[in-house]
């Protein structure tokens, strides 16, 4: 399935950049070029990386009582630092 339509990159290729070591939307957009058109796939591509993350035991262990909205930073980066999240709400993704 595409994800960035701007750039023609699809889901298995920021996948793929995700597993290649990729943490945050800009490594991303460094891999494939995912986001680097209109932005409009942004919450697409860090919905994947959230997805990702999340997977792994020391994202799930480190960050699980971190709260965004009382000034704690997620570790490892990803989209918790997302600018697409504004001051004071809880870290979810906003839809496409």
């Amino acid at each position: 399935m595409r994800i960035c339509h701007c750039k023609g990159v699809s889901e298995r290729q920021i996948r793929s950049a995700i597993s290649a070591g990729a943490r945050t939307p800009v490594e991303i957009a460094a891999h494939c070029r995912a986001g680097t058109g209109c932005g409009g796939c942004l919450p697409a591509v860090c919905r994947l990386l959230d997805d990702h993350l999340t997977g792994l035991a020391y994202y799930a262990v480190s960050s699980g009582s971190r709260r965004l909205d009382q000034g704690d930073t997620p570790w490892p980066p990803g989209c918790g630092d997302c600018p697409l999240l504004a001051v004071g709400e809880e870290p979810e993704l906003l839809s496409a």
